[in-house]
């Protein structure tokens, strides 16, 4: 038999490992719960860190899909209060709905209604 029969044959023999007495392996620190450097951290700070598509300069970018009717109000009001651009009217349009929700406790109004379920048929053993 050649030493090329067995590979580990050229290796030293293994020693025992001894597993110190009364010694434990340290527990995890879960005690403090996790905190999050970002959580002081704006999110349009971090989007502009990041250079997120979602920040256009200092403005936070959204695409809004409104009933058509919405247009024409948005134009009377941008009219009757002669702001500088319509987008600063949708801004304050905005702003309003969100002061209406947090300062003055606003909450939408919803209606009731019906979805139908489809009922998948059972294949049973086939699946």
């Amino acid at each position: 038999m050649s030493k090329f029969d067995d590979p580990l044959a050229m290796l030293p023999d293994p020693k025992p490992v001894k597993k110190e007495e009364g010694k434990k392996r340290p527990l995890p620190k879960s005690a403090k719960p996790f905190v999050d450097p970002l959580d002081a951290v704006s999110k349009s700070a971090t989007a502009k860190a990041t250079k997120s598509s979602t920040m256009r300069g200092q403005y936070w970018q959204r695409t809004l899909r409104l009933p058509p009717e919405y247009q024409d109000l948005t134009v009377e009001v941008h009219q009757a209060t002669r702001a500088r651009s319509i987008a600063d009217t949708e801004r304050w349009i905005y702003a309003m709905g969100l002061h209406a929700f947090f300062v003055e406790g606003k909450r939408p109004s919803y209606t009731q209604s019906v979805a139908r379920d489809i009922e998948l048929p059972d294949f049973g053993d086939l699946l």
